[in-house]
């Protein structure tokens, strides 16, 4: 990355650039999958140096100078800064001349939590629609939890997700809108996208309705940090654990225990269909059918034969209130066989 492009990167970021050089920014950020992670994690480093508490600690514009002095990097028009931002842009600046592009592909998965000022929890058999503070629409599945940052809005826009959410996001380039989960880091501009992140599932799902996101998390077997991109109707699905599965479909890898696959959906809306009562199954074991009807139904499900759940079925319900009726369906279409005791389900196989 050449000198001019850094300067250019920070003005954008900084709202001060001019029109002819913002466009030309804008193109090469566009341009490649790397120039708009490396933007994305500026603009997130620079919202977060203009949220300092202590406004005494920003720097004159002399000792800003020097700084510039001291990164070799000579003064020009394009880098005059407003006294309120010289602290943020020193930042800003010292990210950039330090490695910035090892910094952030290579960088080890952090280990500091934000602080979150506010949690919603949606019971099991429930799910809720929200409107965030900065008018993202957000679907939140049965059983999960949204937690939203201190700060969101002004300084940031990240929720930490345990369970399934639907966001519909509000295009805002200078506050990037991520959400995080136990294991992946999922970003966005202003997109519309699905992500199925439940602890008791095998799986990690995310499907992208509109626009694009990128999926960061330890997807090598270095166990490196890096990114997945995913476009309109592309879907991201990781099963775990997977064992001695070498042998997959083209669209697979296999990475640790894990088999990583991203594919072209045709029916992209079905992934969340769960919002408008449609309850999918897409290949999916008998383990991870028995979580979603227990969350849908709010019931428990027991397995009896350890067979049973490997054993893979695909089919839709739409609007279905009764489980009796999914149940009588998957015994006539599947070898099991179901009995009921109150909210209590035994599934076994066929005799």
């Amino acid at each position: 990355m050449t000198e001019a492009i850094k300067i250019a990167l920070v003005n954008y970021i900084t709202d001060n650039i001019e029109p002819a050089e913002k466009q030309q920014i804008e193109a090469w950020i566009d341009a490649d999958e790397l120039h708009k992670a490396l933007y994305l994690e500026l603009q997130e480093t620079w919202n977060a140096a203009l949220f300092i508490e202590h406004k005494d600690q920003i720097h004159t514009e002399q000792e800003y100078r020097k700084l510039l002095f001291r990164l070799g990097i000579k003064e020009k028009k394009g880098i005059q800064f407003k006294t309120r931002h010289l602290y943020a842009a020193a930042v800003l600046f010292a990210v950039l001349i330090t490695g910035i592009i090892v910094y952030l592909f290579n960088k080890p998965a952090r280990e500091d939590h934000p602080i979150y000022a506010q949690s919603i929890y949606v019971p099991v058999g429930n799910k809720k629609k929200l409107i965030l503070k900065d008018s993202t629409v957000v679907w939140l599945n049965s059983g999960s939890v949204l937690q939203v940052s201190n700060g969101f809005g002004v300084s940031n826009r990240t929720v930490f997700l345990e369970g399934e959410g639907y966001f519909e996001v509000k295009t805002n380039k200078k506050l990037v809108f991520t959400v995080k989960t136990k294991e992946y880091t999922i970003r966005d501009i202003g997109t519309i996208f699905n992500i199925n992140t439940y602890s008791s599932d095998a799986k990690f799902e995310a499907a992208v309705m509109e626009g694009e996101i990128s999926i960061e998390g330890k997807f090598s077997r270095e166990q490196k940090t890096s990114k997945i991109f995913l476009k309109r109707n592309g879907v991201l699905k990781i099963d775990k654990p997977v064992l001695n599965q070498e042998k997959t479909i083209a669209t697979s890898f296999v990475i640790d225990s894990s088999v990583v696959k991203v594919i072209k959906a045709e029916n992209i809306d079905n992934y969340a269909g769960w919002k408008d009562n449609l309850l999918v199954f897409d290949d999916d074991n008998f383990t991870d059918i028995a979580h979603k009807l227990e969350r849908k139904y709010n019931v428990t499900i027991l397995i009896k034969d350890e067979q049973l759940a490997n054993y893979r079925y695909s089919g839709s319900f739409n609007d279905i209130p009764d489980i009796q009726n999914i149940l009588d369906i998957l015994k006539e279409t599947t070898p099991v066989s179901y009995s009921m005791k109150g909210d209590t389900i035994t599934i076994s196989s066929k005799k």
